[in-house]
């Protein structure tokens, strides 16, 4: 309402055609300015806008909202005794549902292709509607929050989870927080799926592009900020660039909340190696630094996890440590269960049937060693998009287990005779402390996280990321109890200490440090990363 009497008067007769050219990528950005800037009492504020911008953003939500009227209609109508605030509002949430579910359709569909750059715009575009709300209800929670004291109160928290269950790792990651908790902090787990304390409604639930079998839902923008304003939180944990990790952060930002960001997934490469379009790389990258140069601190579960961060711009002093625990009550040896696997020498793993896993790789070594060794049987605990392509390539060689959780997992584990691991794209690898637990030998590439987590010949076996250098370590650790005894020691040593609560007291000294900013760098500011994030909007419009 003031805006629109502030730019004033009717909108000029091309209107209508400016408002359907505006790029959303630059009104955005424009709405977040304004969004971030509008609380502030006193200096340059909005400074570089003028009413130019102004009617151009407004004549863009005009347009999006579907509202066949110029400014001045808009006053007017506004005006009219029978005008209702909540009406608009309700308009604007549905007008904004409909068109994101087509706007992500659309996007699923086109993945890899041309229409990647239209189909992103429209996602933005979608959004629009949401934009006079959304900074409304964070400002007024940033206000009110300044009403209550909180002296001695735990530290509320926000983790916003996109995917939760799809990713093993970061299935069991989430499962320990909530159940276990972190001392001094009230935790509350939000996102679309079942396994959280707040769930979002989805406007559209999508199977990834390139990924048959991994669904992600897409909550509305509406949605996630009632979620992050109805309560007053100290701080944000986004833990991917999804759909609702990318809206948690841009409010949290409106909202002045600092936001901390974990990385679990090489997301990068796994869209290079499942799409081979170098155009859908380029724009995840600029997805994956644009969402963690608006992290105050990025949290990093191992080195090569640090220089992917590095490599995309995210400056040092801005990543702090956080690796995984194991259950040690749930994963021993002690759940040994005969008959639990079938017979001969079973080789273990664990997780998704997928290219990105190093599952081809894992597939053909084995083979080659079953070659020699006829004992040798393959047990695959997962699904994943490659798994028919196993069962046809692996026959009667392989037992498929399916997804497999809980008590009968860890029976898997401490039942089976090796564990083999092909990945050389996962930042960590909790399966592999979960299988040293167990008293399994481990066997695995040496690369990527679990080159960490194995001291080669002492806790584990690491080997070149090929199949004959692979091949030949399984023939000889099945041929060789004595060396998977003592793999099995060393295994079983090094866990010990990656307990639970070591890994969530590592998590709460990143949210302290996010708190405290002691990294002195504020999402938003010039560094490297926000560089790289500029260029997002470039990449897709390129695109």
């Amino acid at each position: 309402m003031l805006a629109a009497r502030a730019l004033g008067g009717a909108s000029p007769p091309s209107a209508a055609p400016e408002a359907k050219g505006v790029d959303p990528v630059a009104v955005l950005e424009l709405a977040e300015r304004i969004m971030v800037e509008g609380g502030a009492r006193q200096g340059s504020v909005g400074s570089g806008l003028g009413p130019q911008d102004g009617r151009r953003m407004l004549r863009a939500w005009l347009n999006e909202m579907e509202l066949d009227v110029d400014t001045a209609g808009l006053v007017a109508s506004m005006q009219a005794e029978d005008f209702s605030h909540c009406d608009l509002e309700r308009r604007a949430r549905r007008v904004h549902e409909r068109k994101l579910t087509g706007a992500i359709e659309q996007l699923v569909a086109t993945a890899g292709g041309d229409g990647i750059g239209p189909a992103l715009s429209r996602v933005f575009a979608a959004c629009l509607p949401a934009v006079p709300y959304v900074p409304a209800a964070a400002f007024l929670a940033r206000e009110q929050a300044k009403l209550v004291a909180r002296d001695g109160d735990p530290i509320r928290v926000a983790v916003v989870a996109d995917g939760v269950g799809t990713v093993h790792g970061v299935t069991q990651t989430l499962a320990q927080l909530r159940e276990r908790g972190i001392r001094g902090h009230e935790i509350e787990v939000i996102g679309t799926d079942a396994n959280v304390d707040r769930r979002l409604p989805a406007v559209s639930e999508i199977e990834l592009p390139f990924y048959a079998g991994l669904k992600l839902g897409v909550p509305s923008v509406f949605a996630v900020a009632e979620a992050l304003t109805e309560r007053r939180y100290d701080l944000v944990h986004v833990c991917a660039p999804g759909p609702a990790g990318i809206v948690a952060a841009l409010i949290a930002r409106v909202m002045g909340l600092p936001v901390t960001g974990s990385y679990h997934t090489e997301l990068q490469l796994y869209a290079r190696m499942r799409s081979s379009d170098e155009r859908v790389e380029q724009i995840v990258r600029a997805l994956l630094a644009n969402f963690y140069a608006r992290c105050r601190v990025v949290l990093s579960p191992s080195h090569a996890a640090d220089e992917s961060l590095r490599e995309l711009g995210i400056p040092t002093d801005r990543v702090a440590r956080w690796d995984r625990g194991v259950d040690l009550e749930r994963f021993n040896p002690a759940r040994y269960a005969p008959g639990v696997l079938p017979p001969g020498f079973n080789v273990l793993y664990v997780g998704r049937l997928s290219r990105e896993k190093g599952i081809d790789l894992l597939a053909e070594a084995f083979l080659i060693a079953r070659d020699h060794d006829p004992r040798l049987r393959l047990v695959l605990a997962g699904r994943g998009p490659e798994e028919e392509t196993l069962r046809r390539r692996l026959g009667s060689a392989a037992t498929f287990l399916g997804w497999v959780e809980g008590d009968k997992l860890a029976q898997a584990y401490a039942s089976a005779d090796l564990f083999m691991f092909a990945s050389t794209t996962d930042t960590f690898a909790q399966v592999i402390l979960e299988a040293q637990a167990s008293g399994l030998p481990v066997l695995a590439v040496d690369a990527g996280g679990p080159a960490e987590l194995i001291e080669d010949g002492r806790s584990g076996c690491l080997v070149p990321p090929d199949p004959q250098s692979l091949a030949g370590a399984l023939r000889g650790l099945a041929r060789r109890e004595a060396i998977r005894e003592r793999l099995t020691t060393g295994g079983l040593l090094a866990v010990r200490e990656r307990s639970w609560k070591r890994s969530l007291d590592q998590l709460a000294d990143g949210y302290a440090l996010t708190l405290a900013g002691r990294t002195g760098a504020e999402a938003g500011t010039t560094t490297a990363a926000t560089g790289e994030a500029a260029r997002t909007g470039e990449v897709a419009r390129a695109a």
